[in-house]
């Protein structure tokens, strides 16, 4: 009796520490959640399918929790990415946009003026460009160091931290154009 109280109080230390930091997104749950809460358009029925699947609740929180979040913590990336997902904000400059998660990046269009652009990120050179109007221009380099690499229009390369510090600099250089890194 004294050695399987030992064990499990071993093997919940462990997994503290093995899952410490390892939350995640819960990606897989909030996605099984989201769907039925929007399963049909009456609530009532929404909750009976989510009694009846209550089963399917545990089964996602546990893939979550063991696998898919330990995954994206040592990865950095979610396994179920949000391809797809459409926000819709309204810019400092007043203008309401529609963003919608690509999978290398997102699509911005301008709800109110017109027009559309693409933020693509090109994975093997860790580069977000922008895509307008058939050419494509480097925005920012994620280097290896923690540093950003930014291009300017002139042909510019400057390196700054990835920190306050930086963004300051990056706002100095390209001055009130620069504002909208702030609001993302």
């Amino acid at each position: 009796m004294k050695k399987s109280k030992l064990f499990l109080a071993a093997a919940g230390l462990s997994a503290c520490v093995l899952y410490a930091s390892c939350i995640g997104s819960f990606g897989l749950f909030n996605k099984f959640a989201a769907w039925n809460v929007n399963a049909t358009k009456y609530k009532i029925v929404n909750g009976i399918i989510g009694i009846i699947l209550s089963p399917v609740y545990g089964i996602c929180l546990t893939a979550d929790w063991i696998v898919l979040n330990t995954i994206e913590f040592w990865t950095g990336k979610p396994l179920l990415a949000s391809v797809g997902e459409t926000r819709h904000v309204v810019g400092s400059d007043g203008n309401a946009y529609v963003i919608v998660t690509e999978e290398d990046g997102y699509r911005i269009e301008n709800a109110t003026q017109g027009g559309e652009m693409r933020m693509v990120f090109d994975e093997g050179d860790q580069t977000w460009s922008l895509a307008q109007d058939g050419e494509e221009r480097k925005l920012v380099r994620l280097n290896d160091d923690k540093t950003l690499t930014v291009f300017a229009p002139d042909g510019r390369q400057v390196t700054v931290a990835n920190d306050e510090e930086g963004l300051a600099q990056v706002r100095d250089m390209f001055g009130p154009v620069a504002s909208f890194i702030s609001a993302q």
